[in-house]
């Protein structure tokens, strides 16, 4: 599902607050920019590709990217992929006015923090999702003034969390444990992994790994080696002339049809157009 609520603040500071929540995979994004405003999105669950300047970011789940006022991004071809994001549009306030109506100084303190950010994709913190969640519960309780005060309150919020986050950039790197995980998987995308055996490499419990490992990947276990197998498809598809067929089967899958459905639904295109499209003179 996409939901996009315009307006849902201020007119003048917030015009967008909006959210998809996708299990296949949608269009890419073309270029486009937010006139005089920063655009905040966190990505919940999934992956996700952005690029800004010729330079693609790769997002995963538990991500917060922004982008600049006026400056043209898009996802660089790449589909938008199955998962959750959500993202919020603030404008720079016009002359005579504040930002959320705040006084000048807390206003003008924010502006200049957001300014000067120097991290554009970083790691969220352990509010951003609720913060995020509170925006939308406020616009679908609420009516009137206490909705604009608690819309008003919650943006604020959210701002001072993502500079906060952009300050300590807490995009850290997997644990050792799931790191050593995530290179098995990698280096064997035709096995057909256990989820109790992974956890025992990893020497956690069951509950624990799959908890650990969702947290640092943005995706389930189980999600992440089908990812995995489609990524491996898809070198094989732009370097090889192997059938679609020999490729499902190499990789595990229980069919070709299988494996075009979940191709699809990752890519947003069928193995065999994923392959034409390769070939297609540059």
């Amino acid at each position: 599902k996409l939901l996009v609520l315009r307006s849902s603040v201020s007119k003048a500071d917030v015009p967008m607050l909006g959210m998809y929540s996708y299990s296949r995979a949608r269009p890419d994004l073309p270029v486009h920019r937010h006139a005089g405003g920063w655009e905040i999105c966190y990505l919940e669950r999934g992956n996700q590709v952005f690029e800004v300047r010729d330079q693609r970011y790769q997002l995963r789940g538990g991500d917060v990217f922004l982008t600049l006022p006026d400056e043209p991004h898009s996802t660089g071809g790449a589909p938008s992929e199955p998962g959750v994001l959500y993202w919020l549009n603030v404008r720079q306030p016009s002359d005579g006015h504040t930002l959320l109506g705040l006084p000048s100084t807390e206003s003008q303190l924010l502006l200049e923090s957001l300014e000067a950010l120097r991290h554009r994709h970083f790691r969220a913190t352990q509010h951003t999702k609720a913060l995020f969640k509170e925006l939308f519960r406020w616009h679908d309780t609420l009516i009137g003034p206490p909705r604009t005060l608690r819309l008003r309150l919650t943006v604020a919020r959210l701002l001072l969390d993502v500079i906060d986050a952009s300050a300590r950039r807490a995009k850290s790197r997997a644990s050792e444990r799931i790191s050593e995980v995530i290179q098995l998987v990698r280096s064997h995308p035709d096995r057909d992994f256990r989820l109790d055996d992974l956890a025992r490499h990893a020497c956690l419990s069951l509950s624990h790994f799959k908890k650990r490992f969702r947290a640092e990947t943005g995706l389930a276990p189980r999600q992440f080696i089908l990812r995995d197998k489609i990524e491996a498809a898809k070198r094989i598809l732009h370097e090889q002339s192997t059938s679609v067929t020999h490729i499902a089967l190499d990789l595990g899958f229980v069919s070709s049809q299988y494996f075009a459905t979940v191709f699809k639904r990752i890519t947003g295109v069928s193995p065999s157009r994923y392959r034409d499209r390769r070939e297609l003179p540059q």
